[in-house]
């Protein structure tokens, strides 16, 4: 018997006088909504809202419980977050005390609840005070950006600043609330192990019960596969275990993107006591293997995923919290996050250590859309005091989090923590030995403990990067994973990317400004300076604008006006993760995987994102998109006199077609061309052909005014295309493109018909009166027609096809940079 408490809550507290909300509910949100203080997002607003936490606050619920708890042997009250120090009343008496905002909190409250009314009061302590006096008696490092002692709190660590984003440490319920009657027993923990053989799989449904007060406890699973065929079982609960089996012929297999088919068997398992239902869970599965293969090979140490036998290479980005405001994440909202992961090809994302176990609704949308997860533990860039209270503090969260998602088929691999194993020895940071004692205590010994016990199927890797764990070479090339910083934070050129032959990179990145719409979310027109106050409060990055100066100045020319910088952060971003991936896709087999930084922001702000707060696509995003296509063809030009044409092909069968180039002048004159038949092996890289300056008729002193274009053609479709430059963009001599739109509707569609009279580079389309998704974005016109389209649905009714041609504003390289 479960009764939801989310409703009739009202918070007390400093500036806070009986404001009502329901949960999921928060400090800052319920002073944003009553009115009490700006959004702390606008502005430098950030500044005085992060002081809020200084403060302690009451939150009070009243309710009745329903007539059947009390007919119930054992009552409790369950909190799925609580966030994070706090005391929990029930009708004027402690009840219990929270301490982690990442576990769930059940209390007893079979004596101390009453029939009527009952007041449930949840006493929230500052967590500043909480980490100041922490931090006096036994200081810790934490990384720059932060609040100092973050890391003596288990709180989620951006909340405390990062470098993407604010110092806001709010306070709340941050999940559900139930109160839990309990009648005969329940279901503590469900986990499916699945075994494979030939053509068949075995499911063993591992069960614990808990609570119990009845000998007459009986289980009930039944399996719907995807197809509706149901498969029932029955298993009498003895003792407080039960493993009931059953066996599936033919299993249809789930598979990452791109790679397959994402099928899901649902699980509904029914505790009764006697004939009576007591407790039941409903969720869904994957049938699949997933491994990391860690092979010896020529180049050193593999680092690969390997899904039911098939060695893919992992594509995608760092995910990190939606929001430093957590009543404002929504399911909603998650799934068209991960829907654009999807759209841009990825088949992988990692949600990073600083943040916090995401909510069930992300690993549902994972699993739906064949996003494999990289899972991180909560922990980042720090250094703790893990003494027994610590330690025993940390392993119930480790258990909470791995029960609730063990059995998502999108799980591909836990990590204990963000670059901590290369911190420790590598960034000459302040720790005791006791502390340097802790990380092994937590991150090699607790974690795999408990994994062994709760997930001993799932493959463990202690830090990212890592190369194995025990400070053994965490940051080394040839075996593990990479983190690559020397591009951004160590300022060195683009290019020095192509030296590196990582075997797995999982973080590299770089800056951008978001949308002007965003921007001007919390900026006026007064701000829009890189360097202005209000700029300079959404700019984290410790020298963050010098550095995008820097890179800016390295490749582009310099904008005259704030939308021109906008633009050409975004650019240079996009043409940078680009080349890197492009690279690493071109070695296939030694590098395995890409996932560049970040994905999201928590905030609006200036950050390495590839998709905004407001969930609008950067250029990045839609470079993405085609970078991370199934079958990509990129150009390795680092010799300009032999530039070598790749094709990666990612898809389950043999590519056969054709690449066609073209040597064009800045007016789009073609002065030469060829196309060559290709054929390129599943699940390969390869080099296909080469064309020197006998082919392209190109001498040095023409790469200023000539590029090449190329397209990859199959049963005469175009299926990529794309764009080299052989000097940097600032040096290119771009004509006025002189860009012409025509619209017309095509069925549910607008579809934009562009041509340009000269080289288009970085083609930039924007409708200012609403948020577009367009399918395309960001790409160069040659001067033939090039048809974009976009749904119906986002354009005024009222507006004709003409009408809203007129309005799209069309921008390039040209128009911001030098004309």
């Amino acid at each position: 018997m479960i009764q939801e408490l989310n409703g009739n809550w009202t918070l007390r507290g400093d500036g806070a006088d009986g404001i009502r909300t329901s949960v999921p509910c928060s400090v800052y949100d319920c002073l944003y909504r009553a009115g009490k203080i700006p959004d702390p997002y606008a502005g430098l607003n950030g500044y005085a809202a992060g002081e809020l936490s200084k403060g302690n606050y009451v939150f009070d619920c009243t309710f009745i419980p329903d007539k059947e708890i009390f007919s119930c042997e054992k009552k409790l009250l369950r909190f799925y977050g609580i966030d994070t120090i706090a005391d929990v009343e029930l009708n004027g008496g402690l009840i219990g005390s929270t301490a982690n905002m990442h576990r769930t909190y059940e209390f007893d409250v079979t004596e101390a609840l009453q029939e009527g009314e009952n007041l449930l009061r949840v006493r929230l302590r500052s967590p500043l005070e909480y980490i100041k006096k922490a931090q006096e008696k036994n200081p810790v490092w934490g990384v720059q950006s932060t609040t100092p002692g973050f890391p003596q709190i288990r709180k989620a660590h951006y909340m405390f600043g990062w470098d993407w984003g604010p110092e806001l440490p709010d306070m709340g319920i941050w999940r559900d609330v139930e109160l839990v009657g309990i009648r005969g027993g329940r279901i503590d923990s469900l986990y499916v192990r699945q075994e494979f053989s030939s053509g068949s799989v075995r499911l063993v449904f591992d069960t614990r019960v808990t609570d119990r007060t009845s000998d007459d406890l009986k289980l009930q699973i039944t399996v719907t596969a995807p197809f509706g065929k149901e498969y029932a079982l029955e298993e009498k609960i003895s003792g407080d275990a039960a493993a009931p089996e059953l066996e599936i012929k033919a299993p249809q297999l789930w598979y990452p993107r791109g790679y397959g088919e994402q099928p899901l068997y649902s699980v509904k398992a029914v505790l009764k006591n006697g004939e009576a239902a007591v407790d039941e869970k409903d969720f869904s599965i994957g049938l699949r293997t997933v491994e990391i293969c860690r092979d010896k090979d020529e180049y050193g140490e593999n680092f690969c995923f390997k899904v039911n036998g098939l060695k893919i290479f992992a594509m995608g980005a760092n995910y990190v919290p939606e929001d430093n405001i957590l009543p404002r994440r929504s399911r909603e909202r998650t799934e068209k996050l991960l829907q654009s992961c999807a759209a841009a090809n990825f088949n992988m994302v990692r949600v990073w250590g600083g943040g916090f176990y995401p909510d069930d609704w992300f690993y549902d949308e994972c699993d739906r859309l064949g996003l494999l997860v990289w899972q991180d533990f909560s922990f980042a860039c720090a250094v703790y005091n893990a003494d027994g209270e610590f330690s025993a503090n940390v392993r119930q969260e480790l258990i909470d989090n791995v029960k609730r998602i063990r059995n998502h088929p999108s799980l591909g691999m836990w990590c204990g923590n963000n670059e901590i194993e290369s911190a420790i020895p590598g960034w000459g940071i302040p720790v005791t030995e006791e502390q340097k004692a802790g990380y092994p205590r937590l991150f090699e010994r607790l974690i795999p403990t408990v994994l062994r016990h709760y997930d001993p199927r799932t493959f463990y890797w202690p830090s990212s990067p890592s190369s194995g764990g025990n400070f053994q070479e965490p940051s080394a090339e040839n075996k593990g994973d990479s983190h690559y910083w020397a591009v951004w934070h160590g300022l060195r050129p683009f290019e020095d990317f192509r030296e590196k032959k990582f075997r797995f990179c999982s973080e590299y990145g770089f800056e951008s400004l978001p949308d002007m719409k965003t921007v001007r979310s919390f900026a006026e027109d007064k701000d829009l300076n890189l360097c202005s106050p209000v700029m300079e409060a959404h700019q984290y990055c410790e020298q963050g604008s010098e550095k995008l100066l820097y890179y800016m100045a390295q490749m582009v020319r310099y904008p005259y006006s704030f939308e021109g910088l906008q633009y050409a952060t975004q650019l240079v971003q996009a043409e940078y993760v680009r080349l890197a991936a492009e690279h690493m896709r071109r070695h296939r087999g030694q590098c395995m995987g890409s996932l560049y930084w970040q994905l999201n922001d928590s905030n609006p702000v200036i950050s390495w994102s590839s998709i905004d707060y407001f969930g609008r696509w950067k250029a990045l995003h839609y470079y993405a998109k085609r970078f991370y296509a199934p079958v990509l063809c990129s150009v390795d030009d680092s010799d300009k006199e032999n530039l070598i044409f790749n094709i990666s092909n990612e898809r389950n069968e043999v590519f056969s077609g054709s690449v066609r180039w073209r040597v064009r002048k800045n007016n789009t004159d073609i002065i030469s061309c060829g196309e060559a038949d290709v054929r390129v092996p599943p699940l390969t890289a390869r080099d296909v052909f080469s064309i020197t300056p006998k082919e392209t008729g190109l001498a040095p002193d023409m790469y200023r005014s000539h590029y090449l274009e190329y397209s990859l053609v199959r049963d005469g479709t175009i299926v990529y295309s794309g764009t080299v430059m052989l000097v940097p963009m600032k040096k290119f001599e771009f004509l006025d493109p002189a860009i012409t739109v025509k619209a017309d509707a095509l069925g549910d569609k607008i579809r934009f018909e562009l041509t340009s009279a000269a080289f288009a580079k970085g083609v930039c389309l924007d409708f200012p009166d609403c948020d577009c998704t367009f399918g395309d974005n960001w790409f160069d016109l040659h001067g033939k027609p090039y048809s974009v389209l976009v749904s119906r649905k986002f354009f005024p009714p009222a507006f004709t096809p003409p009408q809203i041609a007129g309005k799209l504003r069309v921008k390039s390289y040209y128009d911001y940079l030098m004309g």
